[in-house]
């Protein structure tokens, strides 16, 4: 990336090569796991099974060899799987000591929160749509907040299949060798982090 800068109005993004491709892949993998759209799967005994929707888990599974896809116990269609990493991270538990509490409000909250990380996220794959040949991404003004919070979104994901929860395991992270395919991974994760940071210096 070659930087972010203001302009009267919007912000404009100057990507590389193929960044903002790679960037709407990962917000459109992320409305697709708010979207709890589910495969199935054929084993191979033939018989089917579901697998989990998490399409950060599908990549990881492409990457990491002997990674295993399937999941036990899904939630049932249209609700999201609370066991799944990358859902507790994007819907962390608001009272932890308290199961009744949390219920409440997950049901309460859980869809107004779902469906504005979707909208957010489909703000952001519009934005990028209109990248032009050269690389320029201008984002409105009212847009750049929508931007922040799916850039977190997305490293919130990322960071769940990288195991990071802390400065420690993020160091750790960044030591993994290029032979390891989650290297990739955490090579995402650090330049979405950078990308969060020029939009904020842009503002």
């Amino acid at each position: 990336m070659k930087g972010v800068e203001p302009d009267e109005g919007f912000i404009t993004i100057h990507f590389d090569t193929d960044e903002a491709g790679l960037l709407a892949g990962m917000v459109d993998q992320l409305a697709e796991l708010l979207t709890d759209e589910d495969l199935i799967a054929t084993s191979a005994t033939g018989a089917h099974e579901q697998v989990s929707g998490d399409p950060f888990a599908r990549w990881e599974a492409e990457f990491v060899q002997d990674a295993e896809p399937t999941v036990e116990n899904l939630e049932q269609a249209g609700e999201l799987d609370e066991m799944d990493p990358v859902i507790k991270r994007l819907f962390p538990d608001a009272y932890p000591d308290d199961p009744a509490a949390s219920h409440d409000f997950r049901r309460f909250t859980h869809a107004q929160q779902r469906s504005q990380k979707v909208a957010d996220a489909n703000l952001v794959i519009h934005d990028l749509q209109r990248t032009d040949r050269r690389g320029r991404c201008r984002v409105p003004a009212d847009h750049v907040t929508p931007w922040l919070k799916t850039l977190t979104n997305v490293r919130l994901a990322l960071a769940a299949r990288l195991d990071i929860t802390d400065e420690v395991s993020a160091d750790e992270a960044a030591q993994l060798p290029e032979s390891d395919p989650r290297s990739w991974m955490y090579e995402v994760y650090a330049w979405t982090g950078w990308l969060q940071e020029c939009v904020i210096e842009a503002l």
